[in-house]
């Protein structure tokens, strides 16, 4: 895991000056805002020069010569010791990547007869991908930039399911990207002159998972193409929900994409973190992971939440390591700012869900850990939520099967950006079973009545989960996490202290959390 950005300055007839002679300036003050992600190396390339470099006091450039690409790249050691950016063998073509490819070495070994691989890191492949044009064969959770000198154009991409993210922001003077947003606030102030504010509001865009921008550096126009791998809903078999394969086989077959998904995700370590609630999902992730390697479950709330009385007597059951962390209110307001910067967002649920999770990943920093697991998408998948009931019920089964599809196609916007962020803003890589192109599509396939009915939800995954876990943890009913770990009850209290009711919590982030932000980020 790491961090990638990148800005293209555009040709200005009326200012020939333009900004060209500081754009290596702004791509290092976005690397240092970004660096959190990737704190072992970084990289650089401005135009044909590539630089390379531990701390950036390190680095030697000549800030008078002007440039007009500049891309670079921070490191978060897991996969191999090559810093990026990486070229291919002529060095007509380089590649800077945020993420794990899975497949990689299944990739190398057909590619290896007509490449040359000159590194031991997962992220050259994408390069020979790009050739040989058939990038829609990785799998892995990633956002990539190629650059293709020969071409003259850039290659955004960003993964099926959209775990790792990537923003960007096209105007007049210049395009640019990167892996958060507040990387992209500090080119709106710095180039833009707008205020913090105006930062904060503009309307940046997020690339669509499974897609790739092509960014045209002659003519400074990009399109986009959609939906470069295929999703299957019929990897069963399944027609609509007449149940033609047997339940037992698509437990099976459910059972064997997870463990797939799991053991590739853990592949070459020797421990993970888990980010623990104690529920059904990342206890049969914790457990199946713990089959290939040591885990350390990481479980975060109030004294006596429902989360850690759960993570407790799970970890206890299952003989696996638990760290847990009780916050106190006066450690709550702290957490609640530092999540606030980290999302790059004010938004209730989303400050609430990822108070937690950022606490989990910060115990992981302690520990040395730089990978943990989540149970992400299971909800989405397998119908695990109280909502999903309402619709079957009102609607019928077509309609919940479109509601069920697209929220995990949105699963990104709403959740993944935000649990990235948390995570990474430790150094922590997150990971996430769950999302695995085939236990998506075996999820997708299945009838709806082998997930969900009048009086149960995720009915076949909590079956498979008796299989491996205590049943009380396979039974135990949907808590969503800012509920099950007391978050978003310590935020009303801590708007309370500032003299904001429950009604008012709105008002409060925007006239108290806002401000605290803006003084933190300190731009504007």
């Amino acid at each position: 895991m790491c961090s990638i950005s990148g800005i293209i300055l555009k040709d200005d007839e009326e200012d020939p000056s333009s900004s060209k002679g500081k754009l290596k300036e702004h791509l290092l003050n976005i690397m240092k805002i970004l660096k959190h992600r990737g704190p072992d190396a970084s990289g650089v390339m401005f135009d044909d020069e590539v630089i390379y470099f531990k701390e950036f006091q390190d680095i030697s450039i000549d800030f008078n010569k002007s440039n007009r690409l500049g891309l670079g790249h921070n490191r978060l050691a897991i996969v191999g010791s090559a810093s990026q950016p990486i070229p291919n063998e002529d060095e007509s073509i380089w590649v800077i990547c945020n993420g794990e490819i899975y497949n990689y070495y299944e990739l190398m070994d057909d590619l290896q007869d007509r490449h040359d691989f000159n590194s031991d890191t997962d992220s050259e492949v994408i390069l020979h991908c790009y050739e040989e044009e058939i990038l829609y064969e990785l799998d892995g959770e990633y956002a990539y930039c190629i650059y293709d000198k020969h071409e003259n154009k850039i290659v955004l991409g960003r993964d099926t399911f959209g775990v790792k993210p990537l923003f960007y922001i096209d105007n007049k003077k210049y395009f640019a990207f990167a892996s958060e947003k507040k990387a992209l606030w500090y080119l709106l102030t710095s180039i833009d002159k707008m205020s913090f504010e105006e930062s904060y509001n503009y309307p940046i865009m997020s690339l669509n998972p499974n897609s790739q921008l092509i960014y045209d550096l002659d003519d400074n126009k990009y399109f986009i193409e959609e939906n470069i791998q295929k999703i299957r809903m019929d990897y069963l078999n399944v027609s609509g929900d007449s149940g033609i394969v047997d339940y037992e086989v698509c437990k099976r077959e459910l059972e064997e994409a997870l463990w797939n998904s799991v053991s590739k995700r853990v592949r070459g370590l020797d421990k993970v973190g888990i980010i623990f609630s104690g529920g059904v999902d990342s206890t049969l992730i914790a457990k199946m992971a713990s089959e290939y390697c040591d885990v350390v479950l990481y479980s975060v709330g109030l004294e006596e939440s429902e989360d850690i009385l759960y993570a407790e007597r799970a970890s206890k059951d299952l003989g696996l390591e638990l760290r847990k962390k009780i916050i106190s209110r006066e450690e709550y307001e702290d957490y609640l700012l530092n999540v606030t910067y980290a999302i790059d967002d004010i938004d209730l649920i989303k400050l609430s869900v990822g108070i937690p999770i950022y606490a989990a990943s910060e115990m992981a920093k302690e520990d040395n850990i730089k990978v943990v697991l989540s149970g992400q998408g299971a909800d989405e998948l397998f119908g695990g939520y109280n909502r999903y009931n309402r619709i079957l019920d009102n609607k019928g089964e077509e309609e919940l099967k479109k509601i069920l599809y697209n929220d995990l196609m949105n699963i990104h916007k709403v959740n993944l950006e935000r649990d990235d962020h948390c995570t990474m803003a430790n150094s922590v890589e997150l990971r996430i079973p769950f999302l695995d192109k085939s236990v998506v599509e075996v999820g997708l396939s299945l009838p709806i009545k082998y997930k969900i009915n009048k009086n149960e939800r995720k009915i076949i995954l909590r079956d498979l989960a008796k299989e491996y876990i205590p049943n009380y943890i396979a039974n135990r009913p949907k808590k969503a996490a800012q509920y099950g770990s007391g978050s978003e009850k310590m935020i009303y209290s801590i708007a309370r202290s500032y003299d904001y009711p429950k009604k008012k919590i709105n008002k409060f982030f925007k006239e108290v959390l806002f401000e605290k932000l803006y003084a933190l980020y300190g731009i504007g």
